[in-house]
């Protein structure tokens, strides 16, 4: 009488032969470190985990230092739009512990930078608000418009993060030659 056998029985034994080589093996663990990486980095930005936790998780990711290096400074620029800035700051500073001096103060300078340019949009877009709130009749000492809820502050904070972008880009490429 023949034997039945389960799918994972016959996937076990049509796979038996195939073996991976060292490369295939270190994309592999590549590719696991980066998506625990990309994982850890989201639960960071939804505010699941702090900073001291997310510093633990990254350090335990098995990859070279330069490697773990780049792939956070790739997740953060391309999560630059996200509109958690001071967050992905904080991740951008969890990468720049083993820089040099250059990098860091590069960096530094840029979030420095982007806050000012965010600040000075702000009075700016608070002043047009408050103008077409007054045009519409509510005025009063005590108003206080919730910026983020306009689409003034939306674009204007698009409109900086455009602006910066170039630079934070130059700075992931410095990082990148330093890593490499």
């Amino acid at each position: 009488m023949a034997e039945i056998k389960s799918a994972i029985e016959l996937a076990m034994e049509r796979t038996k032969n195939l073996v991976m080589d060292e490369e295939e093996k270190e994309k592999s663990l590549i590719r696991d470190a980066e998506n625990r990486l990309k994982a850890i980095v989201r639960r960071f930005l939804d505010g699941a985990v702090c900073i001291d936790d997310f510093q633990n998780q990254y350090d335990k990711i098995e990859l070279t230092e330069g490697a773990k290096r780049a792939l956070l400074v790739d997740l953060v620029a391309d999560g630059f739009d996200v509109g958690e800035d001071a967050r992905l700051f904080d991740l951008l500073h969890v990468a720049d512990r083993k820089m040099d001096d250059r990098l860091k103060k590069q960096l530094d300078t840029f979030q420095r930078r982007f806050s000012e340019a965010l600040e000075k949009k702000s009075g700016d877009v608070r002043k047009r608000i408050l103008n077409r709130l007054k045009m519409m009749g509510i005025t009063g000492s005590a108003l206080e418009p919730n910026l983020v809820a306009w689409d003034e502050w939306k674009e204007a904070v698009t409109e900086t993060k455009e602006a910066f972008r170039s630079q934070l880009q130059q700075w992931k490429d410095e990082v990148k030659a330093v890593t490499a």
